[in-house]
């Protein structure tokens, strides 16, 4: 009898192990009623007049799921509230904007990227902006000093 039990629970572990993962999977995915109202938000980020390119751009709101982005090679963002929606929750945010991240290779290893902003933008962020219904363009002018 207990080779049958052990028999039965190895063949039914991967089934329920996926059962499980489905139902927490379910359990995390934002649906309407979770999901505050956002307003879509779009920007450029320039350093002393030039555009900056793969910096992240984060919008933490008062309290709630922060939103975030990354700059094209021209300075541009958008940003994004989850995978599947695009903005910001509606409200205050502190920006915070930084170039320090690490990026996966193809070939599987990863590279530092150095942050080039200082911290008054970044660590010790002292951008705000109210983020609104609809469209908001919030264009950041940084400068070295």
């Amino acid at each position: 009898m207990f080779s049958l039990s052990t028999s039965i629970l190895r063949h039914t572990r991967l089934p329920l192990s996926c059962f499980a993962l489905l139902v927490f999977l379910s359990g995390c995915s934002p649906t309407p009623e979770d999901q505050p109202d956002v307003g879509l938000v779009k920007g450029m980020v320039t350093l002393d007049g030039e555009a900056i390119p793969g910096a992240v751009v984060d919008f933490a709101p008062e309290s709630g799921r922060p939103s975030s982005g990354i700059t094209d090679s021209e300075g541009r963002y958008e940003l994004a509230y989850n995978p599947t929606t695009k903005g910001a929750k509606i409200g205050k945010h502190t920006v915070r904007i930084s170039t320090h991240r690490y990026i996966e290779n193809d070939d599987g290893t990863t590279t530092e990227q150095k942050e080039i902003i200082p911290e008054k933008y970044n660590v010790n962020s002292t951008l705000t902006v109210e983020v609104k219904p609809g469209e908001n363009d919030f264009p950041f002018s940084l400068d070295k000093e």
